[in-house]
């Protein structure tokens, strides 16, 4: 007779998909830039940049890993869409640059950041970029079967 043994994979980890993966990333830290959802009233020039930095590295990976699934014309757009990253990023610099040198106001230091990121000629042209390039991207994420789950 022949035992029977059941083998339990206690550190199966699951399969992630890298290309959906960073394609979710980047449209979700796109899609609050975009619509002003990132503001809310705690948005500052540290979270400003963090979701430039998320943004930017995502964009790179989509365009420059073997592992991406996008076509050339995704990839030719969202390199230009690079090209614009190093201004968004030293504009964020230089005001939070600025706004360390100023005395402190009596409005909510969260909310005054956001009025004076808002304010910076790079950022509204980044929200507008931002937006254009979610609508040039749309197949992408209606092939990704996780993106809009999370909506």
């Amino acid at each position: 007779m022949l035992a029977k043994t059941e083998i339990i994979q206690e550190s199966a980890k699951p399969v992630v998909d890298k290309f959906a993966s960073t394609l979710r990333t980047f449209q979700e830290h796109a899609r609050a830039i975009a619509s002003g959802k990132a503001e809310g009233d705690t948005f500052s020039w540290f979270l400003a940049s963090e979701y430039e930095w998320e943004m930017e590295m995502a964009c790179q990976w989509l365009v420059e890993s073997p592992a991406s699934r996008l076509s050339e014309q995704d990839k030719v757009t969202l390199r230009h869409f690079l090209g614009s990253m190093p201004a968004v990023r030293e504009a964020i610099i230089s005001g939070r640059q600025a706004a360390s040198n100023r005395p402190p106001c009596s409005a909510s230091p969260e909310w005054s950041d956001w009025l004076e990121i808002a304010a910076l000629p790079s950022w509204n042209h980044f929200t507008v970029r931002t937006a254009i390039l979610l609508s040039q991207l749309g197949n992408p994420a209606q092939n990704d079967k996780c993106f809009f789950a999370r909506d």
